[in-house]
Parts: C-alpha cells; structure tokens; sequence
C-alpha cells in the first residue's frame, strides 16, 4: 500500500518536470519553419522587415543572425506599473533577435521581441545615495554622481514581456513571402515555350505591314 501511495505521488511531479521542459523550450523564441527557402536569402529578408520596424539593426552574416537596436515608444498601458491605472505615460521599447537555420533538412527561422520598461526615474527616487569617508552628508553633485556618462549610460531598463502577437506577424509575412516566391516559381517553370517559327520567317516584331 505505502508503495503505490509512493508512486502516485511522484506522477505529478514528473508531468510537471516534462511540461516545464517543454514550455521553456517554446518560451525562448518563435518558429517558423519554410520549406524549400534559402537559409541566407530568409536572412535577408527578415532583415529588411526587421530594419522596416525597428529602424537599425545588426545583420550577422556569418551565424546568420539579426539583431536590432532598442525602438522607443510611449504608452499608457501594459507597462506593469500602476500608471497603466490612470493611464499614465510610460516610455518603453522593443528590441528583437532573429535567427535562422537548418533543421531535419529545412529551414527554421526564429525570431523573439523583449519589451522593457524605463524606470531610470524610479530607480533615482528609490535607490540610496551611497556616500564614500570623507564626504559632506548630502553635498555630492549630479556631475559627481554621474561623472563622464550620457543620460542613455545611465538609463535603467526594466524587462516586462514579450511581444508574441508581434513575432508571429512578423514571421507569418517572412513565411508568406517565401511561400509567394514558391508559387511563382512552380507558375514560371509550368509555362510553355513559345512555338517555333517557321523556317525563313521573321519575329512578328519584325515583319512589314
């Protein structure tokens, strides 16, 4: 009796070992998987879309990698604080990572947007002014305190989520847009050629009226 009690008791926790797994797996990025594409040619493309919604990024040709620098936006909800409350402004930004390969014989592209808050003025308010031996209480200056960096160095970013809707319609139009390339090949390669001329006659664009 004690061992069957034994052994239902460990069911749950081995379904929930192998769920974690898998979940973590699905949680790191978005697939796509496009049959028949050229892994540097999806690169390109995604590129492209990828400049197109972000501004500037950075194409790694060699591992076939993109990844854009941080798109800044202003909003009054979703930022996890309580300003989504009274609709307060929030200033945050996107920035994303694509990747793609070759798996089991076709490519896979994977793409992942992190959304992050700004909290550089929280954290001012909240964090300790920590002062060295020596110091006078409450005299250190904002030059001190922030010698020789630019307000971006100092900005403090804060991960809220991630922007799934958004990397699934970005790789459902980098899948389109292969899948619409296919088409038009198989279209292209079903044409029949043109019949042959008579011998001795000349190209309809040559031919006297």
């Amino acid at each position: 009796m004690k061992c069957w009690t034994v052994w239902l008791l460990m069911l749950p926790v081995t379904g929930l070992v192998g769920c974690t797994g898998e979940s973590l797996a699905v949680e790191d990025r978005q697939e796509r998987v496009l049959e028949g594409a050229d892994p540097d040619a999806v690169l390109v493309a995604a590129a492209q879309i990828l400049q197109r919604e972000f501004g500037r990024a950075q194409i790694d040709r060699s591992n076939r990698r993109v990844i854009t620098l941080p798109a800044e936006f202003t909003t009054d909800r979703e930022s996890g604080t309580v300003r989504d409350v009274y609709r307060g402004k929030s200033t945050m930004r996107r920035k994303a990572e694509f990747m793609v390969g070759r798996r089991g014989g076709v490519t896979v592209a994977r793409l992942r947007i992190d959304v992050e808050r700004r909290d550089t003025e929280r954290q001012i308010v909240m964090r300790p002014q920590g002062e060295r031996l020596g110091d006078s209480p409450g005299q250190q200056s904002a030059i001190q305190a922030d010698a020789a960096t630019t307000g971006e160095q100092n900005a403090v970013w804060t991960r809220v989520r991630r922007d799934r809707k958004l990397e699934r319609e970005l790789l459902d139009e980098l899948r389109e847009h292969f899948a619409r390339l296919a088409a038009d090949s198989e279209v292209g390669d079903n044409t029949p050629p043109p019949a042959p001329r008579p011998p001795g006659s000349k190209p309809a664009a040559e031919t006297n009226p």
